[in-house]
């Protein structure tokens, strides 16, 4: 029977049956929407100075979060899309719209790049049924008054990656400090969290300086630094310019003549394989993820090495944790939207083979212990895997900003 004989035969059975099949035909759509396939997006940096510490990475480890999870959830296949905003919040904003209001995606992750994250915070802001999960981006206003009911700050924070290697090195290596961030969004909270770490330790601020992103020579911020004597250096940025500088203070001498170098604002394994171990020796940095912490995290190491050719660094890490995270999240509530998927998030545990029974906070960020480190001479390390020296296990309520202290509206006060 073809359409239009089918129609005129119901037409024949009363109105009632032209309601029922009316009924019908507006809930095969429904139907059909629920098989839809679940995108997701991994917004970041391929192209700019994030690009290894974030880039195609990125995309390899959420693509192994998918697959590992079997393709498919509640019955949906999970499409992952991806894109390239190049360090500029315009171009961020504008992909990030266009996915949500016109390509269906449920959720976003990654965004490297603080001022990039802020801008995609401000369209999430107006989306409440979708999700975002930062989890490179550092800034702490993230978890602060950008904070909000459909966001998770996955990434460790400037407080988590900064206080605690200055403290320590205040404490025991030297207290006399030069401080250098970036001038972006990102370049205030690296300075403050530094500022606290040296404070508390007992150090003191010898100069300061804000090094424009993609600087390429590096040299008179390093040589500015040399001139004041400090003992230590802390560099509150990673990805190119963090290596820059530290082939500087090499080449220069800081770190022969007894400077600490600190990385304030995360040291990233891309960042340790583009210096070689014989630049980035006695670098300390705190950490939420090394290769050797443990079997299963070197076993998986390992795959994302064969997979793509490089040691996983924790922003990588973070990728496919947070995608495994969201998609058991939307597992067990059936649903992809927001309102109901983000509270779930919050409520399950968060394991993975970096870290067990951690838990996302009200304040959106996610509280895990941090690993104080110091990078090895090549001499020390067995293996490409081999390149950190644990020297403490920061718990998580040291190691993070208290919550009192949060400016998140979420938090009851």
């Amino acid at each position: 029977m073809n359409f239009r004989r089918f129609i005129a035969s119901i037409a024949k059975c009363g109105v009632t049956s032209l309601l029922a099949f009316a009924a019908l035909t507006t809930a095969w759509p429904a139907a059909a929407q629920s098989n839809a396939p679940l995108k997701i997006g991994v917004l970041t940096d391929m192209s700019s100075a994030y690009s290894d510490l974030a880039g195609k990475y990125s995309v390899a480890a959420a693509q192994m979060a998918i697959e590992d999870f079997g393709g498919t959830v509640n019955g949906r296949k999970i499409e992952l899309v991806t894109a390239d905003h190049q360090m500029k919040p315009a171009v961020g904003s504008a992909i990030l719209t266009q996915w949500f209001d016109r390509d269906n995606v449920a959720a976003v992750f990654s965004l490297a790049g603080s001022s990039v994250a802020m801008a995609a915070s401000a369209i999430a802001k107006t989306r409440p049924t979708r999700t975002v999960v930062y989890t490179i981006a550092q800034t702490p206003e993230l978890n602060g008054k950008a904070c909000l009911p459909n966001s998770i700050h996955w990434s460790p924070d400037f407080y988590a990656l900064g206080v605690p290697p200055t403290r320590y090195v205040s404490q025991k290596l030297g207290k006399a400090w030069y401080v250098m961030v970036q001038d972006t969004a990102a370049g205030p909270p690296a300075y403050n969290a530094a500022i606290e770490g040296i404070k508390s330790g007992g150090g003191r601020l010898a100069g300061e300086v804000r090094v424009p992103v993609n600087a390429g020579d590096v040299s008179s911020f390093v040589l500015q630094a040399q001139a004041l004597r400090p003992t230590s250096l802390a560099v509150g940025f990673g990805g190119t310019d963090m290596v820059n500088v530290v082939k500087a203070a090499r080449q220069f001498g800081m770190t022969q003549g007894g400077v600490t170098l600190v990385a304030n604002g995360g040291l990233f394994a891309t960042d340790i394989k583009a210096m070689g171990l014989d630049q980035a020796a006695g670098i300390v940095f705190a950490t939420p993820f090394y290769p050797e912490m443990n079997a299963d995290a070197l076993a998986w190491s390992k795959r994302f090495m064969a997979r793509t050719g490089v040691v996983p660094a924790f922003s990588h890490v973070a990728e496919y944790e947070a995608v495994t995270h969201y998609l058991k999240a939307v597992q067990q509530t059936r649903s992809d939207d927001a309102t109901i998927v983000v509270p779930a998030m919050k409520a399950m545990p968060v394991n993975s083979f970096a870290v067990r029974n951690g838990h996302i906070r009200a304040d959106t960020e996610l509280i895990r212990p941090m690993y104080l480190a110091r990078v090895k001479m090549p001499s020390q390390s067995k293996s490409v895997f081999d390149y950190a020296e644990l020297l403490a296990v920061v718990p998580p309520d040291e190691a993070y900003s208290p919550l009192a202290r949060s400016e998140c509206p979420l938090v009851k006060k």
